[in-house]
């Protein structure tokens, strides 16, 4: 949705709104990530699945912004040499498209075709960002989907047609010591 309403002439409500939405989305998203992950999981391993989450989210998050950020400036790059091309050429324009890849805020300045063209470059870039994020998005529910709806087995026990029995873990009395220890400092 953001992607299409993504233009000069989208009312500024209309686009906080669809933001806010896009913000709820995620954020439930991401919880039901956290719930998924700790049914499938055991117990005994739920410190150590859910430190991994947290651990890639922030890498999902710093990643992101990096690989974002570098996809906006190319789009807009090309948007503003494609841009330029057709509205009179690139001559003497080089230097005002370096400027605008490092400053939204030189558009308000911009008069006339650069004016245009620089909006038009940056609604583009805005656009190929959110249709990015769709697609990593839609990746990111068929990968999720696939993970399973069975609970995971806690270790030590085995299932039997829907039956639970304990049989130990076959791995001796230090490794369940150590365990214990493990929970106790968690």
């Amino acid at each position: 949705m953001l992607s299409q309403i993504s233009t000069e002439a989208t009312p500024a409500p209309l686009y906080l709104a669809s933001v806010f939405i896009n913000g709820l989305s995620t954020g439930a998203a991401l919880n039901y990530t956290l719930a998924h992950l700790l049914h499938l999981t055991p117990p005994s391993t739920h410190f150590i699945s859910t430190s991994l989450l947290i651990t890639f989210r922030g890498f999902a998050a710093s990643f992101g912004s990096a690989i974002g950020g570098g996809l906006f400036v190319r789009i807009l790059k090309k948007g503003l040499e494609e841009g330029f091309k057709k509205n009179g050429g690139l001559k003497g324009r080089k230097e005002l498209i370096r400027r605008l890849l490092g400053s939204p805020a030189l558009v308000k300045s911009l008069e006339g075709t650069e004016r245009w063209v620089a909006v038009k470059a940056y609604t583009g870039a805005i656009r190929g960002l959110f249709v990015a994020g769709a697609v990593l998005a839609l990746g990111m529910v068929v990968m999720q989907a696939g993970t399973g709806w069975k609970k995971g087995v806690e270790p030590g026990k085995l299932v039997v047609e829907g039956e639970e029995s304990l049989v130990g873990n076959g791995r001796g009395i230090e490794d369940e010591e150590w365990e214990e220890e493990m929970e106790r400092a968690v």
